[in-house]
């Protein structure tokens, strides 16, 4: 025979029948109060996902090699559309002109520069505008340099100083298109104790650099390995605060490798056309792939720290709805 339930017993179960009879009434939270109240849990072992204040998060979009006139337009177009309004900071990756009537090499079609500064000036345009009240921060590539590399070894110094004070100390043009907008600079790293000033790579945030080292390798992460052991060798020379995450553009490759205890090394893609140099009979080298990266940021002790697990990139060669345009 079974025995009466005790005073405390039914009290107890009574409790317990109020609680479970209005959970459907209640968030999650308060359920969760009530429970722990009910089954005597002295420790609360869950923890609620932390919210992030808007001024304490960011979202960081990279902008990869462009080459125009050579790029893709309607990539450019739906980039803009995808990114302006939730990015908080864009970082051209470099090569943002082509500069192909500067090129040294070989050229096989026209393309007077005339007509590639109007191309460049009305994409930076749109950038500018569209990221409205927003930083923009390009670093320079090889493709960039041309120009300058081309004065300097074809016109004495003292003619080169000579433009250089006709231009204002500028050689490159996308530095000189960038003074036309109010949300461009270029970004530069200041080496410390040395007075010297590096423009192919920047750093975002305490932990981020993205750079447009000269490195190229058909085999995969093999240029991104090389750069990050010069990197790495190189820090304390450059004055570079710890990093965890390495963007390489110039590769026109979309790739992301964990790397070591806690590093992550990503190619950045491109949004170029396919290039002339890719139908070559010189076989060799890899399909460029078309694509840009993004990361978040938060803000922790005054300083912008990655979240590798935002890291993330859209890939266009295998949207469907980009491919048939």
């Amino acid at each position: 025979m079974a025995r009466p339930p005790t005073d405390r017993l039914l009290k107890a179960l009574t409790a317990q029948t109020e609680v479970y009879d209005t959970p459907l009434r209640l968030d999650f939270e308060q359920g969760w109060r009530e429970w722990k109240t009910c089954i005597g849990m002295a420790r609360d072992r869950y923890r609620k996902k932390p919210t992030h204040d808007p001024g304490t998060r960011r979202r960081v979009t990279i902008l990869p090699d462009l080459h125009v006139p050579f790029h893709d337009p309607l990539l450019l177009a739906d980039f803009i559309e995808r990114e302006s309004k939730i990015s908080d900071l864009l970082i051209g990756a470099g090569d943002f002109g082509d500069a192909y009537s500067h090129s040294r090499f070989t050229l096989y079609e026209s393309m007077p520069y005339a007509e590639e500064w109007a191309a460049c000036t009305l994409a930076m345009k749109a950038l500018s505008e569209a990221w409205a009240g927003k930083p923009i921060h390009l670093i320079l590539g090889n493709h960039d340099a041309r120009l300058e590399k081309q004065l300097r070894s074809r016109l004495t110094q003292d003619m080169v100083n000579a433009l250089s004070l006709m231009t204002g100390g500028v050689l490159c043009p996308i530095t000189a298109l960038t003074k036309r907008f109010n949300n461009i600079t270029i970004a530069k790293h200041v080496v410390p104790n040395t007075g010297l000033t590096v423009d192919w790579f920047t750093t975002v945030g305490k932990d981020c650099l993205v750079l447009h080292a000269e490195k190229f390798s058909k085999v995969p992460g093999s240029a991104l390995r090389s750069v990050e052991e010069w990197v790495e060798d190189n820090r304390l020379a450059l004055g570079l605060d710890q990093y965890r995450l390495i963007c390489l553009a110039h590769t026109h490759q979309l790739s992301k490798f964990p790397w070591g205890a806690d590093k992550l090394l990503l190619e950045t893609g491109c949004l170029c056309l396919t290039q002339g140099y890719m139908t070559s009979a010189r076989v060799g080298g890899r399909p460029q792939r078309r694509g840009y990266c993004y990361l978040s940021q938060d803000l922790r002790d005054g300083a912008w720290v990655t979240d590798l697990n935002s890291v993330d990139w859209h890939w266009y060669d295998v949207d469907e709805e980009t491919r048939s345009q």
